[in-house]
């Protein structure tokens, strides 16, 4: 039988986003089969504004709370250093992706609760939460670069990128 173990922590890291990605894509569909026979018209404006207030809310919170990494101190060992970098990218990255499906938590609730409209605001809601976890969560060079800046503030190494380069953890070691 085939090792299905991710090559890399940062292909583990990619796979986990895809699958919490994936997972609203999945929701909505099943939110959209429900509401198909009455869901459709013009939803209210109390519904349209608590959905862009929600947005609003989450493009303002996620950069200020999401990013929060405490810096590798100078002289911290290179395994501690790793092991420290990536487990705060790991649990950060969970932290925003919580952050950016509030959007479609909430427009899915929305959806439910309107007498017509309710298929637009779960598809509006799910669509602005995938742009945001594209945009915050998926594990890209900009994300990576900006958290080591972030770990390395205060002049210690972080390892960041040779953590993501090597095997993840066994789960015996996690």
């Amino acid at each position: 039988m085939a090792d299905h173990t991710p090559s890399s922590f940062r292909q583990a890291l990619r796979t986990l986003c895809a699958a919490l990605m994936a997972s609203l894509v999945i929701i909505l569909v099943a939110i959209v089969s429900i509401l198909a026979s009455d869901g459709t018209g013009t939803p209210p404006v109390w519904a349209i504004a608590v959905l862009v207030a929600a947005a609003v809310a989450e493009v303002a919170v996620i950069p200020v709370i999401g990013y929060r990494f405490v810096p590798v101190v100078p002289g911290t060992a290179e395994d501690e250093a790793r092991r420290t970098s990536a487990s705060q990218l790991q649990s950060t990255t969970i932290l925003r992706f919580a952050l950016a499906e509030a959007i479609a938590l909430v427009s899915i609730a929305l959806a439910l609760t309107v007498d017509a409209g309710g298929i637009y605001l779960a598809i509006v809601g799910v669509a602005v939460a995938e742009v945001l976890m594209f945009l915050h969560v998926w594990p890209n060079e900009r994300l990576i670069s900006r958290a080591q800046e972030v770990l390395e503030s205060e002049g210690g190494r972080s390892y960041l990128r040779e953590a993501l380069d090597s095997p993840p953890p066994s789960r015996s070691q996690a």
